[in-house]
């Protein structure tokens, strides 16, 4: 895989487009270049565009930890992580675009690009999009963006993660790994391999076991938990539910026979009562019979005079017409006078209205020659009124303009004035501060070896701690293995290993050879002396061996001072070399030693550093601020005079039209006494046309009157004749009716209009009335013959009492003690039979859980294994396991570079730990530890490590193109030189090599270059030069 070219387009502070095209010269040819620039000029924004290409991710996105959310524009946000972030700001649109050669050895082009919608800087942030074309095919592939992702991954063979530690190679992590603690070396190691599975697996393993240990731990209390009875228990509670069950339907028998008895008592009770009520009932309906019979002889009567009510009642109403009709003959000849006053009236209104129109017209026609004359100087008026107010406009935005310019001129006068001050302040500052001015261009350089100089110091510190530490350790080894000596010489003189030999070959009566005797006392303590002797024997046994671990632990203390001294002084001499170049260049500052000392060196010199740069910029600024103020200040004056000039003449102007207007209203006003003329015309007209409307109206309401009139002279001659035909109808039938009431037994007028005037519902209401009463009584008979039979019927049962005394009150209280004494008895059945079905449920749950509780141990056993030998709560213990194996093969890929590198060197991991220590092949294969390489062995180990990571993640490719970032700004001149060495040896490997330094020593040794110069507002273009 090969990169060969990366473009972009407003990505970060590269404004604009831009290109890096490693197939055109000088890149093409140059094997090693430097990417340089200054700190935030946009050296990693390339290596952003060139993952965001290839992978629609950046690093600097993928290092953000958290998921924020960060301001946009039109008050949106966009979270941190998010690739779109590095578009710039202020534009519309931005691509990434990088040309490569695939695994199959084809040439491809990649393209991600967003933009604002509309492509307008302050339109909304709309979705990224990818392109891949096959560039040897000359065709686009078509598909989804997740789609193309996966192929560019096919097509280059890594992943995202993988091209990062692949081609993008960070020698600087490797450089903490190599010194980091015991703790901390698998974390680095897995964050550089990639394999953070490992730990996720141990973890889970060891949540597993849990879990499964917490299911087993529940299932066996659960099953402890439930409740079941013995045999003995159960048997005898089964006998008990026999024995009290037929107890139960005993009670039940009796019951059932004292409820009958009770209920025929109360059902006698019942019976005797409403038999009594009914025979009330009858006789009450008896009584309200003979009280109604007034009532029906009523009835009797109003049917009888049915026959005359016909005529009656058209008598009635006649009399009433009549009288109708006499009032409304008064009234009609009443109304028929009131018109004829009101067209009397009417006539009179007409007349006077006639008058008025002629009135009218004669004025009309004497005031139209003025009404013309008016409207032609209403036209000039409002002509000269135009004019005016366009010459009142004309003279106040004129004035406005001066007005604008006068305090824009002071403006600009004032802000020259005070961006003076503001130079002349930092031109005093610059001059105070002259003698940083040689330090300013260093300070990054100062502030590394200053870094370099305390670490170097804290180092040695360090050491000479642990010297003093492993010189207490000896000491204490030594007065230890003193004592151990004593010890031995004592247990020796205890009982000397050749005398209890020698005490064995005695034989009573022969002469011992040390002393002469021929008795020997001693002889028979043989056994207890063997004891003795094999635990004095024992006891200087464990003496010896204490006392060679000591020897060895002593010989390691020693070894370990000189090695630490070595590294207490070769830390020594670094930093005193560091100081010495910092002395070079603060020579002039005095005190820097003891702000050196008090920790706080640095951070004066970046923030004086900072301070310089920041006030150069802000000088430069202010300068050029000045010379466009002087430009805009003479610009001004000048729109001042002209806008002076402009102003006087429109002011005259507006004079001439003023006087124009006052001319015109002051003839206008003699006319139509200032009225308008239109609305002299037009009330005029109205008024003739209210006149002519009013004269309609009044010959209208003249006719409508006389209409009334001959309308009224008909309605009374009608009227007359109705009361003439009423009269002669009523006549005929009070003959009628008096005929009829003298044949009928002293009938009077007023009885039988009386009788007549019963209303039909009424009557019908009153006949259902009395045919109710005569109903109810037949109702009651019936009711008391019916329950004089029931009560006959019941008396005979075979259920009636016997005895006098079982009354009922008697019987209910033989009925409340067997319901008591049932109710008991079938609570004990009752929990009886809940205990029986609890037991059968509990042995039921236990068959249930007894499968699942093997199957639970079982698996528990097994994930217990799992977890001693792989689980942990943090998966440091699988972790640091795979992580072994991963270094191992990763010191073998490093290994194979550092020999192409330095074949001096070679790494190797200390058995069962993640530490390395360094083979040096010059010191006769002598063991190192990695502390004590300097800063350029440093260098090129943990380059070798880096460049082994890139082979052990490309292992089935070639990676052609590689870019290194981190680790030259803090090495030496020395250093570096071995460092550019190293490089220029992988450079012959056949691999182009970009490195990315703001080094000056680079910048020299390295003659091809892709500079980024920043320049003002935040921006910076891209140069490729070749020295």
């Amino acid at each position: 895989m090969k990169i060969l070219a990366i473009r972009g387009k407003n990505l970060a502070s590269l404004e604009g487009e831009f290109e890096i095209n490693f197939t055109t010269e000088p890149l093409k040819s140059a094997g090693i270049y430097a990417i340089t620039g200054s700190t935030g000029s946009g050296k990693s924004t390339l290596l952003d565009a060139l993952c965001l290409a290839l992978f629609d991710e950046m690093p600097r996105t993928n290092q953000a930890g958290e998921n924020v959310a960060i301001p946009d524009i039109n008050n949106k946000t966009i979270n941190q992580k998010d690739s779109r972030t590095i578009l710039r700001k202020g534009t519309g649109e931005g691509y990434a675009e990088v040309e490569f050669i695939s695994l199959g050895g084809e040439r491809f082009r990649s393209t991600w690009s967003v933009k604002r919608a509309k492509g307008k800087a302050d339109g909304s942030l709309q979705n990224s999009e990818m392109r891949l074309a096959n560039l040897s095919a000359n065709i686009e592939i078509s598909g989804k963006k997740t789609e193309l992702l996966i192929h560019i991954t096919e097509l280059i063979g890594f992943s995202f993660g993988q091209f990062t530690r692949a081609v993008l190679l960070t020698q600087g992590d490797f450089a903490t790994f190599l010194k980091a603690k015991q703790s901390e070396k698998a974390e680095l190691l897995e964050k550089l391999t990639g394999t953070t599975i490992y730990s996720r697996i141990s973890i889970a393993i060891y949540e597993k076991s849990k879990k499964a240990e917490q299911d087993l731990s529940l299932l066996e209390e659960r099953i402890k938990n439930i409740e079941v009875l013995s045999e003995e228990q159960t048997e005898q509670l089964k006998e008990e539910k026999k024995a009290t069950d037929e107890k139960i339907s005993h009670l039940k028998n009796t019951l059932s026979l004292l409820t009958e008895k009770i209920n025929w008592i109360k059902q006698d009770t019942l019976l005797r009562h409403e038999l009594a009520e009914s025979q009330k009932q009858l006789a009450d309906s008896q009584k309200k019979t003979d009280e109604a019979k007034p009532r029906y002889q009523y009835i009797h009567q109003i049917e009888s005079v049915q026959e005359i009510r016909d005529s009656f009642r058209t008598l009635q109403q006649s009399k009433k017409q009549w009288e109708e009709s006499e009032i409304n003959l008064s009234k009609n000849e009443n109304d028929r006078q009131a018109n004829a006053s009101l067209l009397e009236q009417a006539k009179q209104a007409l007349s006077a209205c006639e008058k008025e129109q002629k009135e009218a017209e004669d004025l009309f026609a004497k005031l139209e020659p003025d009404i013309l004359k008016a409207r032609e100087l209403d036209v000039q008026l409002k002509s000269a009124a135009t004019n005016d107010a366009e010459a009142r406009k004309e003279v106040e935005v004129a004035k406005s303009s001066k007005e604008k310019l006068e305090k824009k001129l002071a403006s600009f006068l004032k802000e020259k004035s005070s961006n003076q001050t503001n130079i002349d302040e930092l031109n005093h500052w610059f001059e105070q501060s002259k003698t940083f001015a040689e330090i300013a261009p260093h300070t990054d350089l100062l502030v590394n070896l200053l870094n370099d100089a305390q670490t170097a110091t804290e180092q040695s510190e360090n050491k000479r701690q642990l010297i003093e530490k492993e010189q207490s350790f000896l000491k204490e080894d030594n007065k230890k293995l003193d004592i151990l000596r004593q010890e031995t010489d004592r247990l020796n003189k205890e009982l000397p290993t050749e005398i209890a030999a020698l005490r064995e070959k005695l034989q009573e009566g022969i002469p011992c050879p040390v002393c002469g005797s021929i008795h020997h006392p001693l002889q028979g303590n043989n056994e207890s002396s063997r004891l003795k002797e094999e635990e004095l024997n024992k006891a200087k046994q464990i003496n010896v061996e204490q006392i060679n671990v000591l020897i060895e632990n002593i010989e390691k203390e020693k070894n370990r001072i000189v090695e630490l001294t070595t590294l207490t002084e070769t830390y020594t001499k670094h930093a005193a070399e560091a100081l010495a170049k910092v002395d070079e260049y603060l020579f002039l500052w005095s005190s820097w030693r003891e702000l050196f000392k008090q920790g706080v060196l640095q951070k004066r010199l970046k923030k004086q550093s900072e301070k310089w740069n920041n006030t150069t910029h802000t000088l430069t600024l202010l300068k050029r601020t000045g010379d466009n103020l002087d430009i805009n200040i003479l610009n001004e004056q000048k729109n001042l005079q002209e806008a002076n000039q402009i102003f006087e003449t429109q002011k005259q102007k507006q004079i001439q039209t003023e006087a124009i207007l006052t001319r015109l209203s002051e003839d206008r006003k003699k006319l139509l006494n200032s009225q308008s003329a239109d609305e002299t015309a037009r009330y005029q007209a109205n008024k003739k046309r209210e006149i002519t409307e009013k004269l309609k109206l009044l010959s209208d309401n003249k006719i409508k009157h006389i209409s009334i009139d001959k309308s009224f002279n008909g309605r009374i001659e009608q009227i007359k004749s109705e009361i003439i035909q009423l009269k002669s109808q009523i006549s005929h039938l009070e003959t009628a009716v008096s005929d009829w009431m003298a044949t009928q037994n002293g009938m009077t007028y007023e009885y039988l209009s009386e009788l007549l005037s019963q209303s039909n519902d009424w009557l019908v209401s009153e006949k259902h009335f009395l045919d109710k009463l005569k109903e109810s009584e037949t109702i009651d008979k019936a009711t008391v013959t019916e329950r004089e039979k029931n009560l006959t019927i019941h008396c005979q049962a075979s259920i009636k009492p016997k005895d006098e005394n079982e009354t009922q009150t008697f019987l209910e209280a033989e009925q409340e003690s067997q319901n008591n004494l049932l109710e008991q008895k079938n609570t004990r059945s009752n929990e009886i039979e809940s205990l029986l079905s609890s037991h059968t449920k509990g042995m039921e749950k236990i068959n249930s859980f007894e499968k699942d509780l093997i199957e639970k141990r079982e698996l528990s056993a097994n994930w217990k294994k799992l977890n001693d030998l792989l689980g942990s709560a943090n998966g440091t213990k699988f972790k640091e396991i795979a992580q072994g194996y991963t270094l191992d093969t990763l010191l073998v890929y490093s290994n194979s570079h550092l020999e192409q590198l330095s074949d001096r060197y070679a790494l190797q991991r200390i058995p069962n730990t993640l530490a390395l220590q360094v083979i040096d092949r010059d010191m006769l294969d002598e063991v190192r530890t990695v502390h004590s390489l300097s800063g350029g062995e440093s260098f090129l180990v943990s380059l070798a490590l880096a460049l082994g990571l890139s082979s052990l993640s490309s292992n089935r490719m070639k990676v052609e193109s590689l870019f290194i970032d981190e680790g030259f700004g803090s090495l030496d001149r020395d250093t570096l030189q071995i460092a550019m060495n190293a490089l220029e040896r992988l450079q012959n490997q056949g691999r182009k090599i970009g490195i990315i330094s703001h080094v000056p020593e680079i910048m020299e040794r390295i003659r091809t270059q892709v500079r980024v110069v920043k320049s003002a507002n935040g921006k910076s273009k891209i140069d490729i030069v070749s020295a």
